[in-house]
């Protein structure tokens, strides 16, 4: 939908239906103070109002699109590289700022357009890089349990090692930004390798095989929400150059996904999309990365009122001005903390600085990433897009979207209503997103879909599988074409079987360069 249009339709075109309501209930007290009516009872008047009080804030909205998308090409964006005190206190009244502080009222189309452009200009184009990655030295290192702490021996390691001196140029591609050949395999390069090796990229980060990023303190606990979340590691590497280097490419890879859609599916924490984008951050923030922390610090600070005085105090904290760090260092919040005891008068302060310690303790690491999205990207026109946007730009839907993969289906020798296609689509729908994200990986190379049928590089190819009986087969798929030949299994629970064993056990892209495999598969040589 293009910005024309979206600042002057009507409200009708986007009014909400009864069974919204249900979905997005707040919308309710937002609009009137009155929560949704019962499922049991027909909405009358409360329903109506709130509609008319959405579609006069909906036509305030347009109002302040529009000019918007008048403004916008008038202003000069500053990317945000300095936290200097003179760029803090004077930086709030710069024009460019104060839309950023507005940026979740903007429309997606508006920015979006303005974003597009940007990226066009900024495009390049000529012949890709080339890589050989080694991936039976990543998977040793893998089972033997290591850390690849100078970034040689995992596969993102690998990848920074021979691409991180190449002109930052080549990851503005719009396209792949390299060729990889994996070593010892046989997979010619058409797209489905280099997909690839931005999911195995993802899967190396979360974990303990590079220490570049962390489990939240909420996954440690297990409370509060982001349990699945990671953050960055504020002192991954001894060395601190290589830290910065490696951040900084990874920023790059986040640029490059960005521009070619091959999505890098990071499950960072929501306080880390902010401050990439320059964002504010808050406790609530903080309590999405460790819940505990932030309800320690609100008991302290209300303390006085379960009957603590200033005379039992010191019997029952023995606190410093220190916190532990996410990466489990003690860390002084105030000059000489560990030598001055928190006392009742100064249990505020306390809880004020160590949140803000916890809030800002990944600044530093993030810069390092934005020099790297700024070599890709135009990191000025950062500021207009909330956190969401951004995780969504550099990650695609964290939700496989069954419906939306069907939109983008196109059919070989069956069609829709055959039974086993019928069967495929009833599975996927009962599949868990981790198990949906299996199979995307299985059939092209990704974790995740891209937003919308527009957006969508190459429709998904379902075949029949004419190789017989077909109980007796494994579907097979091609990574390069976004394919899978499904043969006619007997009964929906066979194919859910042999589908749930195809995604988790055949995830080698080379299977058909081994016999044995491509008789399994039921290929001839």
């Amino acid at each position: 939908m293009d910005v024309a249009h979206v600042v002057r339709a009507p409200w009708a075109e986007f009014a909400l239906r009864d069974e919204d309501w249900v979905r997005w209930p707040l919308l309710c007290e937002l609009a009137s103070g009155a929560s949704i009516p019962s499922p049991d009872s027909p909405p009358a008047n409360g329903f109506e109002l709130n509609q008319a009080k959405l579609a006069q804030c909906f036509k305030w909205l347009q109002e302040f699109n529009l000019a918007m998308h008048c403004l916008l090409p008038l202003v000069h964006f500053e990317a945000e590289t300095s936290d200097t005190t003179t760029t803090m206190l004077f930086g709030q009244f710069k024009l460019s700022a104060m839309i950023g502080a507005c940026r979740g009222l903007i429309f997606q189309a508006l920015k979006k357009g303005l974003w597009d452009d940007c990226l066009k200009r900024t495009q390049r184009s000529g012949v890709s890089l080339e890589m050989t990655l080694n991936r039976p030295k990543a998977m040793r290192h893998r089972a033997a349990g290591l850390v690849d702490t100078e970034a040689r021996t995992t596969l993102f390691g690998q990848a920074f090692r021979q691409l991180n001196s190449s002109e930052n140029h080549h990851f503005r591609r719009s396209d792949n930004v390299y060729y990889v050949k994996f070593l010892g395999e046989n997979a010619e390069d058409a797209g489905g390798p280099y997909r690839e090796t931005f999911a195995q990229y993802a899967s190396e980060l979360h974990s303990a095989q590079i220490p570049m990023m962390l489990r939240t303190a909420n996954a440690a606990h297990n409370v509060g929400v982001g349990r699945e979340k990671w953050v960055v590691n504020p002192s991954a590497f001894a060395s601190v150059r290589l830290r910065r280097r490696m951040f900084t490419f990874l920023g790059k890879v986040m640029g490059a996904s960005v521009r070619s859609k091959d999505f890098l599916a990071l499950d960072l924490a929501g306080l880390l999309w902010k401050l990439l984008v320059n964002d504010g951050v808050s406790v609530d923030d903080l309590e999405g990365v460790d819940k505990m922390l932030v309800q320690s610090m609100s008991k302290m600070r209300s303390i006085d009122q379960v009957g603590v005085t200033e005379d039992m105090f010191e019997d029952i904290v023995l606190e410093t001005f220190t916190t532990l760090s996410t990466d489990n260092r003690v860390v002084e919040i105030k000059p000489h903390g560990a030598s001055i005891a928190v006392t009742f008068s100064t249990r505020v302060e306390f809880a004020d600085l160590v949140e803000h310690f916890r809030l800002h303790e990944f600044d530093t690491v993030v810069r390092y990433v934005q020099e790297g999205l700024a070599k890709v990207l135009p990191l000025n026109l950062m500021s207009l897009f909330t956190a969401t946007e951004f995780e969504s730009m550099v990650c695609g839907c964290p939700e496989v979207d069954v419906d939306l993969l069907a939109q983008c289906t196109e059919y070989s020798s069956c069609a829709a209503t055959d039974m086993h296609i019928v069967w495929f689509w009833s599975t996927l729908r009962k599949f868990s997103h981790e198990e949906r994200s299996a199979f995307l990986r299985f059939v092209w190379g990704r974790s995740r879909l891209p937003h919308s049928v527009a957006e969508f590089p190459q429709w998904f190819k379902l075949q029949s599988f004419n190789k017989s009986p077909a109980d007796t087969y494994l579907p097979v798929a091609h990574t390069c074409f976004f394919a899978l030949e499904l043969p006619s299994y007997t009964s929906e629970e066979l194919l859910m079987k042999k589908l749930l064993y195809a995604i988790y056990n055949c995830q080698e892209i080379d299977a058909d360069g081994d016999s044995v495999a491509a008789n399994q598969l039921g290929w001839e040589e």
